[in-house]
C-alpha cells in the first residue's frame, strides 16, 4: 500500500532543517519512500495508492513522549501539594495496592494511548511499574497501542530492594518495630524471576505490532548491585536502552550518599550501566560530575517538567546538561503527577520555565530546543534516532498533519515557537504511524472511540470508588515517617546554619530536630 501526502507545508526536522512549501511525501509500506516538491509520477506507479490533501496542512514528524506511566492512567487529577517519596506512597502504596483484571490494564492504558495519539504522539516511551510482576500489565498495555496504532517503547520494569531499603537508611529509625515488621514481609519476586519476565515480555512483543520491549530498573536505590550489573549485561548484549529514575528528589540525592557513599549516577557507573544506551530520567539534583559522567558515556535524560514542578522537585539544569553533552528528551510523566498525556503541554511549560531563575537570557533554554527534545532527541533516548524523529526517506512514516488556519498559527513566523506558546494539540487533525492513518480529522480510525469512552469512564470511576479508598488506608501506616523523612533529607542537603525550613512541630520531633 502506498500513500501520497499532497501539496503540504512540510518542516521534515532533519539536520539541515529541510523546509517544502506545497511538498509531497510518498509513503510506501510502512516508511517514507521520497520528499519532494512534486511526486505525482513516482505516485503513479502505486495503483493502491491513498492522497491525502494537504494543501492546508503543517506537515511534521510525530512527537515523541520519552517518559510516561500508563499504569497511573485512573489517577489524574487525583494529589495535590505531595513530594515525590510521599506521593509515591498513594499511588504505589505498601498496603492496599489492587490487583487488576486484563482488561482494566488494557483500557488504563488505553486511556493515555488515546491523548496521546490526539496531541500528535506516535511514539510512546511508557514505563509500565508492574507491581504484579506479572505479564499482564505489559501484555494489556501493548495490546492497547497496538490497536490504536501507537508505537509502545514498554519497559521491563524490576526492583528487588524492600520498602524501606530503597530509602536513606536513617528511615528505618522513623519507623516502630511493629510497621518495620510488616514492611519486612513485603516481597518481590527473585532476580531470576524478574529477569525471566523480561525475556518472557521480549518474546511476545519485541519487534512486533510496533512494540520494543526495554529494560527498566525502577531506580538504582530500589536495586541491588546485582540486579543492576545483569541488566548492564543485557542492555549490552541486546543493544537495549535502559531507563531508570534518577535523582528526582533531594530524597535520592541524600539516598545515593548514604546507602552507597556516592551519587547514584557514580553507582549506575560502577555496576556497569553508565553508557550511551542509559536514560536517566528526571535527573534533577546532579552535581557537576554526575553530569561530566554522563555526557563522557553519551547517556540521556527525559526532562518532565509537568511532573517536576507538580511534586516540587526541582527543576533539571538543562542548559548545563546540554553543555556536558547529555541528550535531553521530553516527557510528560505519569498521569498521577503530570496529570496529563497531552505532549503538547509538556512542550510549553518546558519552552517557559527555563526563562526564570537567570537573567542571563542568552542561557535560556528555547521552544526550538524543546522542539527537538520531543522528537530527535526523545528518539535518541530509545535508540531509535535513526528510524523516528524526523522525516526522510527510509525512515518510518510516522507524519502528523496540523491545521494551517488554525487561530495561533495567523500569522504563520515560527513553527516551533507557536506550537510551544500559541496552539494547543487541536491543532493536530492528523495522525499518521507506520505508514497508516490513525487519526483523520480528530477522528481516531482503528477504535470506538465513544464505546471505549464509555467503558472506560465505568472502568475508572469503579477504580476510583474500589480502590482509591484502601490505597490511601494504606498509604497512611507510613505517612508520618515519610514526612520526617523528607523534612530530615531536605535539611542533611544543606549547609549547617543555614536551614530554610520550619518543621511542623511532630515532623520535627520525629525528625530529631529541636522543637521551638
Amino acid at each position: 500500500m502506498a500513500l501520497l501526502i499532497r501539496n503540504g507545508r512540510i518542516f521534515s526536522n532533519d539536520a539541515p532543517g529541510t523546509e517544502f512549501d506545497g511538498g509531497d511525501i510518498l509513503v510506501v509500506g510502512d516508511r517514507i519512500a521520497a520528499i519532494g516538491a512534486d511526486l505525482s509520477a513516482e505516485a503513479a506507479r502505486h495503483a493502491d495508492i491513498e492522497v491525502i490533501d494537504a494543501g492546508r496542512s503543517l506537515v511534521l514528524p510525530g512527537f515523541i513522549d520519552a517518559h510516561m506511566h500508563s499504569n497511573e492512567g485512573f489517577e489524574m487529577g487525583r494529589y495535590d501539594n505531595l513530594p515525590l517519596e510521599i506521593w509515591l506512597s498513594e499511588v504505589y502504596p505498601p498496603f492496599g495496592a489492587p490487583t487488576l483484571s486484563w482488561r482494566e490494564h488494557y483500557l488504563r492504558a488505553m486511556l493515555v494511548g488515546i491523548v496521546s495519539l490526539r496531541s500528535g504522539v506516535t511514539s510512546l516511551q511508557d514505563d509500565v511499574i508492574n507491581m504484579a510482576f506479572t505479564p499482564d500489565a505489559v501484555d494489556a498495555t501493548a495490546t492497547a497501542y497496538r490497536d490504536l496504532g501507537l508505537k509502545g517503547w514498554i519497559t521491563a520494569s524490576m526492583w528487588d530492594e524492600g520498602f524501606l531499603d530503597s530509602l536513606p537508611p536513617f528511615t528505618a529509625g522513623l519507623v516502630d518495630a511493629d510497621l518495620r515488621e510488616r514492611l519486612g514481609r513485603l516481597t518481590t519476586p527473585g532476580r531470576a524471576e524478574q529477569i525471566a519476565l523480561f525475556r518472557e515480555l521480549r518474546r511476545r512483543w519485541h519487534d512486533k505490532d510496533g512494540m520494543r520491549i526495554i529494560l527498566g530498573p525502577c531506580g538504582p536505590q530500589r536495586c541491588s548491585p546485582e540486579l543492576l550489573e545483569e541488566v548492564g549485561e543485557l542492555s549490552r548484549t541486546l543493544d537495549l536502552p535502559i531507563h531508570c529514575h534518577v535523582l528526582e528528589t533531594k530524597t535520592q540525592a541524600v539516598t545515593g550518599e548514604t546507602k552507597y557513599g556516592m551519587t547514584l549516577p557514580a553507582f549506575l557507573d560502577k555496576v556497569g550501566c553508565m553508557t550511551h544506551r542509559l536514560t536517566m530520567n528526571h535527573a534533577i539534583w546532579l552535581t557537576d560530575a554526575d553530569m561530566e559522567m554522563m555526557g563522557s558515556a553519551g547517556a540521556s535524560t527525559t526532562h518532565n517538567p509537568l511532573a517536576n514542578l507538580k511534586l516540587g522537585s526541582g527543576v533539571s539544569p538543562i542548559r548545563k546538561l546540554k553543555q556536558a553533552g547529555v541528550n535531553v528528551a521530553l516527557g510528560c510523566d505519569g498521569v498521577a503527577s503530570a496529570d496529563s498525556a497531552d505532549i503538547f503541554q509538556a512542550i510549553k511549560v518546558a519552552a517557559g520555565l527555563h526563562k526564570i531563575g537567570s537573567h542571563d537570557f542568552h542561557t535560556w533554554v528555547s521552544a526550538h530546543e524543546v522542539y527537538d527534545m520531543a522528537t530527535r532527541a526523545a528518539a535518541r533516548s530509545s535508540l531509535m534516532q535513526h528510524e523516528v524523529g524526523s522525516l526522510e526517506a527510509g525512515k518510518k512514516a510516522d507524519i502528523i498533519l496540523l491545521d494551517r488556519y488554525d487561530w495561533g498559527f495567523l500569522p504563520l513566523h515560527d513553527i516551533r515557537n507557536q506550537i510551544a506558546f500559541s496552539v494547543n494539540s487541536e491543532a493536530v487533525k492528523t495522525v499518521i504511524a507506520d505508514g497508516r492513518v490513525v487519526m483523520a480529522d480528530r477522528k481516531l480510525t482503528r477504535v470506538d472511540e465513544a464505546a471505549l469512552r464509555e467503558e472506560i469512564s465505568e472502568t475508572a470511576e469503579r477504580f476510583r470508588r474500589d480502590h482509591c479508598p484502601a490505597m490511601s488506608a494504606g498509604a497512611a501506616t507510613v505517612r508520618p515517617a515519610l514526612e520526617a523523612m523528607h523534612f530530615k533529607a531536605t535539611a542533611m542537603s544543606v549547609p549547617a546554619g543555614h536551614l530554610p525550613l520550619r518543621f511542623p512541630p511532630a515532623v520535627a520531633k520525629a525528625a530529631g530536630y529541636p522543637v521551638d
